[in-house]
């Protein structure tokens, strides 16, 4: 390499941490702060393959997520802790722990229409007041799993 047409030696390294700087388009400071921080390089020898691979990992894309890198601003905050109820509810399905709620409610009625055809037949086979009992219980039923999933549909 010419050194008459650039400040690089052959290990592409600079002399100075204004040398530095320029390459990377950063103050001196900053050059300072990163060698204290445990950047590569000393006083003479400032290897700039090493530093740029340096600064990838410690300063520029600390996370595979960007939006995660760097700050505590209270909107990252606040997607970092969406980020964590993602995960955790991923972690859940994962277990099996989730339940699939659009499965579930129609299974639960499903099998409450059983208990009304079974009480349906009590009435014809004992009576009226033993149909009474077994709706009461089959409008409790459903009453409480609307209380508990919510009432989003409407499919007694």
């Amino acid at each position: 390499m010419d050194s008459s047409s650039s400040n690089f030696n052959e290990r592409f390294e600079v002399a100075t941490q204004a040398e530095c700087a320029k390459f990377f388009g950063l103050s001196s400071r900053t050059i300072q702060i990163w060698i204290s921080e445990g950047c590569p390089g000393q006083k003479g020898a400032y290897p700039l393959d090493a530093m740029l691979q340096w600064g990838k990992n410690n300063k520029w894309c600390k996370s595979s997520d960007p939006l995660l890198a760097g700050g505590d601003s209270d909107n990252l905050e606040r997607y970092r802790g969406v980020k964590a109820d993602l995960a955790e509810i991923d972690l859940q399905e994962r277990q099996g722990e989730m339940v699939n709620m659009t499965a579930v409610r129609p299974a639960f009625i499903t099998s409450l229409g059983f208990m009304k055809a079974a009480g349906e037949q009590l009435d014809r086979q004992y009576g009226n007041d033993a149909l009474n009992i077994l709706l009461e219980a089959w409008e409790n039923a459903i009453n409480h799993i609307k209380d508990a999933f919510g009432d989003d549909e409407t499919n007694e």
